[in-house]
């Protein structure tokens, strides 16, 4: 059992920031939750609810709300906007403003959560996931073979996420037999998008492009973690398995695209554990890793946690 800590959670109540505050709590840490509305993940007599702007703040006011914490971890991510809206740049600057901050406080361990585009293809000299067009491909088929993830997305995107529900649909067909001429145009053309102008590519490689703030920077004490591809929110198993820098596959490739039906994932709850581990154990110090656990309850859950 480790020491008590005072950890900072950016963003506690959100999709990956709830699940990682119920898990410190859970093992007797004091939970600092920093964000506009930090209020919502709720109440505990351990949960200290800090209302900070990380976009609006200056450095050094972000610096000192940071102060007198042993670990932060950063699950800092904006809403998805609508189609058009970008989001690259003003992600990476709130990214830089946050790491500049960081490096003014003594002491503090930093924990940023990213994503998967970040990770590396294997057998490649650090060509990224974000940047493979066969990834994109077999990661929008991975999730529509998924309900859980499926549901997770549609109710996170909205109408954007009308699509992949029918390309759910339509994959269904074409695997009982079922699809028509119709079916078939349809997903060749949202495969098409997919490889050529996936609607998620601009965050996808605005959160792979901030790993070059941390990549060979021992200026400071921080841990990147990426989740895998199939990251949802599902049961608490309880296990997980770390990589190290590259994407983590299963089994033999199976045609030309070596990702297809090889990608894996993990539940937020899961996830949680692996961060919650981090903080507590350092063991992955300036390094850029992911985490990997068992997805065979595909039974839709909810996103976020909270304490009431």
């Amino acid at each position: 059992m480790s020491a008590p800590l005072t950890v900072g959670v950016i963003g506690p109540a959100g999709f990956t920031g709830s699940h990682v505050c119920v898990e410190l709590l859970g093992r007797g840490h004091t939970v600092v939750g920093i964000s506009r509305h930090p209020e919502k993940f709720g109440t505990h007599p351990r949960y200290v609810a800090k209302s900070v702007d990380v976009g609006q703040l200056s450095i050094a006011a972000l610096a000192e709300a940071f102060s007198g914490l042993d670990v932060l971890i950063c699950c800092y991510g904006p809403q998805p906007g609508g189609p058009g809206s970008s989001l690259y740049r003003s992600f990476i600057e709130v990214v830089r403003r946050i790491v500049l901050a960081v490096r003014q406080v003594e002491n503090l361990y930093f924990m940023f959560i990213g994503g998967a585009g970040s990770l590396h293809v294997p057998g490649t000299t650090g060509i990224c996931t974000a940047d493979d067009p066969d990834f994109l491909v077999a990661y929008r088929r991975a999730i529509a073979d998924s309900e859980a993830h499926t549901s997770y997305l549609v109710e996170r995107l909205g109408p954007m996420g009308s699509a992949l529900r029918e390309f759910r649909t339509a994959r269904v067909a074409e695997r009982q037999g079922q699809a028509t001429e119709e079916t078939r145009a349809f997903i060749d053309d949202y495969e098409e998008k997919a490889r050529s102008q996936d609607f998620a590519l601009e965050f996808i490689q605005a959160v792979r492009t901030t790993f070059m703030f941390f990549d060979g920077n021992t200026s400071f004490s921080w841990t990147f973690v990426s989740p895998p591809p199939l990251y949802r929110p599902g049961t608490r198993t309880g296990s997980y398995e770390v990589a190290v820098d590259d994407v983590p596959l299963t089994g033999q490739k199976v045609s030309d695209n070596m990702f297809e039906g090889r990608l894996t994932g993990i539940t937020a709850a899961d996830l949680a554990i692996a961060v919650a581990d981090e903080s507590e154990r350092k063991a992955h110090k300036h390094q850029h890793w992911t985490a990997s656990g068992d997805l065979s309850d595909d039974k839709p859950t909810s996103i976020f946690k909270t304490l009431d």
